[in-house]
């Protein structure tokens, strides 16, 4: 019962890994939160994981981002990240870019990730979607080996209330190759306020499976 309310008001105020912006940046001085509660569909008995992530608009061509993760089974923060992200000028040009630099931990794996980011807006028969790509490389602090990722999301919006969103998560280390599939939808509650439900399966490396619903807020 205890492990059912805590999913249930993570459910009520989460969101997903598909909410940041990307290549695109945050106009300035907006904030951006998302919430998230994530359960092992394989494991329905074990606590779920609580994320809430925040990106802010510190000027036209500069979004800073932080995320942290809440292990409940273990009643303690087990992930952070604080990153600075760069954006080209847009020059009217339909492709986006921009650069990043993260710090990310647990503490005793703190890790320094450089990336790139690409994206473009379209239009479809479904309506106008986008196609964001980000590409980083995870160096260890204390001499580990470094990890090697990227992901990539496709989305549309068919209805004015309505995204769907298909991202792809790789991670290559010295050991494996992981691959998952994140599917995943935002309903518009009114305006700012989006309810979100995702899908994670492993394709590849692992099979696991993961629900995370959640909510979107911007200020």
């Amino acid at each position: 019962m205890v492990r059912a309310l805590f999913f249930c008001f993570f459910a009520v105020i989460s969101a997903g890994s598909m909410s940041f912006a990307g290549a695109w940046p945050r106009e300035q001085g907006q904030v951006f939160l998302s919430v998230t509660a994530v359960q092992d569909t394989d494991s329905l008995q074990d606590y779920p994981r609580g994320m809430a992530y925040v990106e802010y608009g510190l000027r036209h061509n500069i979004t800073l981002a932080g995320k942290i993760t809440y292990d409940f089974a273990m009643l303690e923060l087990t992930e952070y990240a604080l990153s600075a992200r760069w954006h080209f000028p847009e020059n009217d040009q339909p492709l986006r870019k921009a650069l990043s630099l993260t710090l990310a931990g647990p503490e005793d794996d703190l890790r320094i990730e450089p990336a790139v980011h690409l994206g473009r807006g379209f239009d479809t028969a479904f309506g106008s979607g986008w196609a964001d790509l980000e590409l980083f490389a995870s160096v260890s602090t204390d001499g580990r080996p470094t990890d090697y990722g990227g992901y990539g999301v496709l989305g549309v919006k068919p209805h004015d209330r309505l995204m769907a969103m298909l991202g792809v998560d790789v991670m290559v280390t010295p050991d494996e190759t992981v691959v998952k599939a994140i599917p995943s939808v935002a309903w518009e509650l009114r305006e700012h306020r989006h309810l979100t439900a995702q899908y994670t399966k492993g394709l590849h490396g692992n099979n696991e499976s993961e629900l995370g619903l959640g909510l979107w807020l911007q200020f």
